[in-house]
């Protein structure tokens, strides 16, 4: 048995270390013993309370999250994994699930719990679907949290970090949504529920699932009556789709702005802190003008990149890969 006093000291030894190397490495610490706090917390006859999920605004490190349903988040970013040492004596996930590490899923800050999402590596094009059941990662710069078996599916768990795409997968994530709201999770992570009942999805993801899965089975195909829950837990269990890898280059996004002016004028206040550019873009048939400093090759030069425009005082800025 781990004796939680020592184990809170070594977590303090390593948080110190972690603080004096600088403040991204420092977050990735808190959200870490903030999560085994919770582990420890809940080390004896876990019970799983699986629910749907929203929640109000939170916020975390001085910054405010606001959760919604958002059937059409498609975002680039970099991608983290937290699971072996968090979840040593299990924990419930911010919705009441047990986390298992050896089980696909994932943390996002604002999605609802459950929603599914698609996750492709963009460096491999390995391409997996998950369940969102937890929230985080918290660290500036991080756009999801796998399990340490969904980072181990997509190739990234050596690495720490890769670059991806996270994609809201509509149809699946409002049938889960049904089904989580009557009270119906399927039997993992610890919730011992009924197995739920065969979904059959309308629409295909984005991302080309043509391609032969790594165990001889064909993609994801509405035509083939494959539903949607089916592929989920094939992913659960190791299933990858592999789709083709995309060269991408790493930039921090500062924010979008109409004016063109308004554009040029945070960028010059930036240019203490890195070379940068303005470019025009049509979102809902509108032309903004978003300012992004970059392009940097590697994550920890993108980390430290968005330290300095913070602290310029642009808190809304984040990283993405294009």
């Amino acid at each position: 048995m781990i004796n939680m006093r020592h184990a809170a000291k070594a977590l303090g030894i390593v948080l110190s270390v972690l603080i004096l190397q600088g403040c991204s490495s420092a977050e990735l610490a808190i959200d870490f013993y903030k999560k085994h706090k919770r582990s420890s917390q809940n080390n004896s006859g876990v019970v799983a309370t699986p629910h749907y999920k929203i929640g109000n605004p939170y916020k975390e490190f001085g910054v405010w999250y606001y959760p919604k349903r958002d059937l059409t988040y498609d975002e680039t970013g970099i991608a983290s994994w937290y699971g072996e040492e968090t979840a040593i004596l299990g924990r419930p996930t911010a919705n009441g699930e047990v986390f298992d590490p050896k089980i696909a899923t994932a943390a996002h800050k604002t999605l609802p719990l459950p929603s599914v999402v698609r996750v492709t590596n963009l460096d491999n094009g390995k391409s997996l679907v998950v369940r969102v059941n937890d929230r985080g990662p918290f660290a500036k710069g991080r756009i999801i949290d796998l399990s340490h078996e969904g980072a181990r599916i997509l190739g990234f768990v050596k690495q720490g970090t890769a670059r991806v795409r996270v994609q809201v997968l509509a149809e699946q994530s409002l049938r889960l949504e049904k089904l989580a709201k009557a009270g119906q999770f399927p039997s993992i992570g610890g919730a011992s529920v009924e197995a739920m009942p065969k979904i059959e999805a309308a629409a295909k993801p984005s991302v080309n699932l043509t391609a032969k899965s790594n165990t001889g089975r064909s993609g994801y195909s509405s035509d083939n009556g494959q539903s949607a829950l089916e592929l989920l837990l094939q992913s659960q269990v190791g299933e990858v789709i592999t789709v083709a890898p995309v060269s991408t280059q790493i930039w921090v996004q500062v924010g979008a702005f109409h004016s063109e002016s308004s554009a040029t004028s945070v960028l010059s206040q930036l240019a203490n802190v890195g070379n940068g550019e303005v470019s025009a873009v049509s979102k809902g048939g509108q032309t903004l003008h978003r300012v992004r400093l970059g392009p940097v090759q590697n994550v920890s030069a993108a980390d430290k990149l968005l330290d300095g425009v913070v602290k310029t005082g642009f808190s809304g800025a984040r990283i993405i890969v294009d």
